[in-house]
């Protein structure tokens, strides 16, 4: 018995030091390999445990390694690096699960970014210059989004940029749940501020969103006020140039329609906002030309200038922040509007009330 108490101590043991022991009967040799793969990024960076120029994004807890979930390499993250959520240095990049699991450490000042994701086989890592007057070139962009990082370049990119410029927690928040910071999360996230200051939930009071067309601003909005579709609060819809148009007010149109519903007192109260896009790019410096070249996504310029809006509008005051927010149009009802509003062209519905 002795013996067999002593085995249990032992093996105790070894799975309280080991952060990727749990119910499985053996350590994913792939997590091994994760945990070992970090503490050697963070030699490369040149900075020490704990540093608060550190920040690491990963995608541990949604992308997987051949199938196997991958939420204990952010106990290894924290443990290797000093970084946590609670100090904003460790980030949960949301991810589907299809993705495999991919981790940046980024160091501030600098700007060195090393990146490591698994192939399918072992990991690979990518080292790479994020300083802004190297990535934020068209040159730069291109040769990081060549290597290893691929399409993630963006969001690593975004995030991390946007991170040292000290944003707010909600919208840094925002950011980890749309996977990329970019101007339109930006806006989503000023609107409710707006809504908060003017237009506050009361006893018994919800809001409830359309964003039409369905924006990213949406994202912003559901993880400041748990605005889900699943909870009937949170909508989304295509809508096409032609027919936003008609409901403009000069160069500003429609983006989302904020509704504060009580379904106890029977009321909708709302309003139509729009975002002064112009204000906005003129003082922040970014050309509306560099948002939308004539060859699109293929144009690291259409992704470079989404990062400088991002980081830009990350950095503002809050008063500054709140007049480039439009009121286009107030209105009220009962309860059962803000369903109406849901279910159809939702500013026709407004207009010809």
């Amino acid at each position: 018995m002795k013996k067999i108490g002593k085995m249990f101590l032992a093996v105790l043991a070894v799975a309280l030091m080991n952060p990727f022991a749990g119910s499985a009967a053996t350590i994913p040799e792939t997590l091994e390999k994760a945990d070992q793969l970090m503490a050697e990024v963070i030699a490369e960076t040149g900075l020490k445990k704990g540093d608060p120029n550190l920040l690491v994004l990963t995608n541990a807890g949604y992308g997987t390694i051949n199938g196997e979930s991958t939420e204990a390499f952010l106990d290894s993250a924290r443990d290797k690096t000093g970084c946590s959520p609670g100090i904003r240095s460790l980030l949960a990049i949301h991810t589907s699960v299809e993705e495999p699991l991919w981790c940046s450490v980024y160091r501030k000042h600098t700007g060195k970014v090393v990146f490591f994701k698994w192939t399918g086989e072992d990991f690979h890592r990518q080292t790479m210059d994020a300083s802004p007057a190297s990535i934020l070139s068209p040159e730069g962009w291109k040769k990081a989004a060549s290597g290893l990082i691929g399409g993630r370049i963006f969001s690593v990119i975004s995030i991390s940029l946007t991170w040292a410029a000290d944003p707010p927690w909600p919208l840094l928040h925002a950011a980890t749940f749309h996977d990329h910071f970019c101007p339109g999360l930006n806006s989503g996230y000023i609107a409710g501020l707006h809504l908060i200051e003017k237009m506050p939930l009361q006893a018994g009071d919800r809001y409830v969103f359309v964003t039409a067309p369905g924006k990213c601003a949406a994202d912003a909005l559901q993880v400041m006020f748990n605005t889900t579709a699943g909870k009937s609060s949170g909508y989304s819809m295509a809508m096409d140039g032609k027919t936003l148009a008609e409901y403009s007010s000069g160069k500003i149109r429609p983006a989302t329609i904020a509704m504060r519903v009580n379904k106890k007192a029977d009321r909708c109260e709302g309003v139509v906002l729009g975002f002064d896009w112009g204000k906005a790019y003129e003082v922040i410096g970014v050309k509306p030309g560099e948002m939308a070249p004539e060859g699109g996504p293929a144009d690291p310029m259409f992704w470079i200038a989404r990062v400088k809006m991002s980081r830009g509008l990350a950095g503002l005051p809050k008063p500054q922040l709140l007049e480039y927010i439009v009121e286009l149009k107030s209105f009220s009802g009962k309860a059962s509007l803000a369903d109406r509003i849901a279910a159809g062209n939702p500013y026709s519905v407004i207009l010809n009330q």
